[in-house]
């Protein structure tokens, strides 16, 4: 099984649907702590620390800057997308 085929499985089995095709999944988990992203499967974007949709780049192209705008802890990324509802919809 490929990397990316892991991956696959591995976001289908940390998935929490947020709204429609909006999901929070959960992307990494080191020393037992996890990172998550606002996905949205439609387009394969995921949601930004500016509140802001960009694409998800190949594993191999995730920089550190990457990781830091666009993977939070579960809690963060609950308030992230509380306030991309209250202020960008």
């Amino acid at each position: 099984m490929t990397d990316e085929e892991k991956a696959k499985w591995f976001d289908s089995a940390m998935r929490f649907g947020l709204d429609g095709k909006i999901h929070l999944v959960m992307k990494s988990k080191v020393n037992g702590e996890a990172k998550w992203a606002i996905v949205d499967t439609s387009t394969n974007q995921v949601l930004n620390s500016n509140l802001e949709w960009e694409e998800e780049p190949p594993t191999s192209n995730r920089d550190e800057a990457f990781m830091i705008r666009a993977r939070f802890s579960f809690d963060d990324a609950i308030t992230m997308y509380q306030q991309y509802k209250m202020f960008a919809i």
